[in-house]
């Protein structure tokens, strides 16, 4: 990763990286980061703040972030935690959990290993999840 790939908004504390960005090792932000669509992570993806992944991203790691949306047609290898709300769009694949300290909406064509939401989660449609934790309230509705 060179210095350019990451520009910084400072007045929101932000860091943005473009289109296609390509992370190699683990990434920590210590803000709020946006991320551009079609963007690989090959490791970790730490943030202290919110979290926006653009369109068809690629994280071969875990994600740890306060707030995340993320976005429609990604793949997730690893782990996502979210210590706020976690909003997982449409067609989005995550081959380990979802773990969201507050609010989880998951959008149709989603598929996850597994689930859990403390406060409620959402389900939009049709979406594959193979265990949802126990005690967590699912609301489910159509498009």
């Amino acid at each position: 990763m060179s210095e350019n790939t990451i520009k910084y908004h400072e007045k929101s504390n932000t860091y943005i990286a473009g289109k296609k960005t390509f992370f190699e090792e683990d990434v920590n932000i210590d803000g709020n980061f946006i991320v551009g669509a079609g963007s690989n992570f090959w490791k970790d993806l730490n943030v202290k703040g919110s979290l926006e992944l653009g369109k068809g991203t690629f994280v071969k790691g875990n994600i740890i972030a306060d707030k995340i949306i993320i976005g429609s047609k990604s793949d997730i290898n690893g782990n996502v935690e979210a210590s706020g709300e976690l909003r997982i769009l449409d067609s989005v694949e995550i081959n380990g959990s979802a773990i969201a300290e507050k609010e989880m909406l998951v959008r149709p064509g989603c598929k996850i290993k597994f689930a859990k939401a403390n406060s409620t989660m959402e389900l939009v449609g049709k979406v594959s999840i193979k265990e949802i934790e126990s005690g967590t309230k699912v609301i489910v509705r159509s498009e």
